[in-house]
């Protein structure tokens, strides 16, 4: 490394400090991520200063660590409330040493007292116990180490139920007359966040340009960073919900010829992605014009969120089991559900992917699966959904619940349908009688229907010899 090296370094690492320094942060110039509109934290007011410079340093800390830039600016706002206590104590409390459990106590005791949501005086207490805990590994300040909030002094853990929207108000949203007064971008938004994923509104507005894959079957995925988990997710599509990721590529494309790395750019400079606030002003402004109401014909306002708990709502009362709604809406724990759910273990898993080795396709075509690929588990949540919504005497549909079946009782001729060695004696049976129900119309002279048995009969041979020879294959009885 040459001499002039060690000073560029050094002053890179200056100008960071410098950066950190301040009272005002933006997630960019630290090389943070961050979502369009929420990249940026203050923490003027939070005094006195010693207790600002040991909060600034305390959500360095934590940005290191991994913690989101958002979770730093609602941290820094519980602080700010912390530090209003104190000014109002009486005498003010001016040094860290005056900082004691019974000072502490009566923090809460002031919270409980405060105009504010249930949920608001949990992130008053959930922060400030979260800054002491930390101060005692650190040592930012002098605070004894008796000065401390507890966990069961947190609150509750109560949820509240849902806020799922009525299925009159639901069909006014998802109804395409109303649907097309939207423009493209924000309607293909809609459909996407509505009656199809369940997508937090700020993720589907960050949604990546290449968002679209396909599992091992063909079906479509969405790949999404789910921002409160820090991690990318694979959510399986309908196929109306991938018609408008597809719909809103090619309309990107037009529109930015240059190029973007978002599905849905903001219209003023397509390096960024369209802004939260933005859908949302648009949101509002079309449940105004489209009249939205309730049964009683009373005008209904509903926000982004509430189409989250109706889609996970749906697939409760459709009878998906729990763990799996856990799964599809990227919630970090059981509990985000308001409901508690056992994990499927590994065992489960491996009977999954065994079931995927062996599968054919209405033609007999064996469906290919690694169990290894990135849409593995994007498959496994449409396996487990498909299973529980659609029970079929002779497969398995590989579509996911939230798509509506356009084959009702012709599953045989559907792209979709799956099947196994184990529905063998069926599709035996099954081709008998078509055979049979084949020759009747025949030698009645109807060919309409002499047609479509023709058809499933068609499906069900080649069903049935690629079965057969998966059986002999795996040394089964091909009897």
């Amino acid at each position: 490394m040459s001499a002039a090296a060690p000073l560029r370094l050094a002053s890179a690492a200056g100008a960071i400090d410098q950066l950190y320094a301040a009272d005002a942060w933006r997630a960019g110039e630290l090389g943070v991520a961050a979502r369009r509109g929420r990249d940026r934290v203050t923490f003027a007011g939070i005094e006195p200063a010693w207790l600002r410079e040991a909060v600034k340093l305390w959500s360095r800390q934590r940005l290191a660590s991994g913690c989101s830039f958002n979770t730093i600016t609602t941290a820094a706002a519980a602080l700010r409330r912390f530090s209003l206590f104190l000014a109002q104590r009486t005498p003010p409390v001016v040094a860290p040493e005056q900082v004691s459990r019974p000072l502490l106590e009566q923090y809460l005791a002031w919270v409980m007292a405060r105009p504010l949501a249930d949920a608001s005086k949990n992130v008053a207490r959930l922060f400030v116990r979260a800054f002491l805990s930390d101060n005692k590994r650190y040592g930012w300040l002098p605070i004894t180490g008796e000065a401390v909030i507890y966990l069961d002094e947190l609150s509750s853990h109560k949820r509240p139920l849902p806020r799922f929207l009525p299925e009159f108000v639901m069909a006014q949203l998802e109804s395409e007359a109303s649907l097309a007064r939207l423009a493209a971008p924000y309607r293909h938004l809609v459909v996407l966040i509505t009656p199809e994923t369940g997508l937090r509104a700020g993720d589907a507005c960050t949604l990546p340009s290449d968002t679209l894959i396909t599992d091992s079957s063909g079906w479509p995925c969405l790949r999404v960073l789910v921002s409160k988990m820090g991690a990318e997710h694979l959510i399986p599509l309908s196929a109306r919900a991938a018609d408008a990721v597809r719909a809103q590529q090619a309309g990107a494309a037009r529109e930015t010829p240059g190029g973007t790395p978002w599905l849905f750019p903001s219209t003023r400079d397509p390096r960024l992605p369209v802004a939260y606030s933005t859908l949302r002003g648009v949101f509002n402004t079309w449940q105004e014009h489209i009249g939205l109401h309730d049964e009683a014909g009373r005008p209904v306002h509903v926000t982004l969120h509430q189409l989250r708990h109706t889609f996970g709502t749906r697939l409760i009362n459709s009878g998906v089991p729990q763990h799996v709604i856990q799964r599809l809406l990227c919630h970090a724990s059981p509990e985000m559900t308001n409901f508690y759910a056992h994990l499927h273990d590994t065992t489960i898993r491996a009977e999954f992917e065994c079931y995927c080795q062996t599968r054919v396709d209405i033609d007999g075509k064996l469906l290919a699966f690694d169990p290894g690929a990135a849409t593995a588990d994007a498959e496994w949540v449409k396996h487990r959904l498909s299973r529980t919504a659609d029970t079929l005497p002779n497969g398995y549909c590989g579509r996911p619940p939230q798509q509506d079946c356009p084959h009702p009782n012709a599953c045989l001729t559907c792209p979709d349908f799956q099947t196994t060695a184990e529905f063998l004696p069926i599709h035996r049976q099954h081709a008998a009688q078509a055979r049979a129900l084949l020759a009747d119309a025949e030698a009645a002279g109807r060919e309409r229907l002499a047609a479509n048995h023709r058809k499933v009969l068609i499906s069900l041979d080649k069903i049935i010899a690629s079965l057969e020879t998966l059986r002999r294959g795996a040394g089964g009885d091909d009897a």
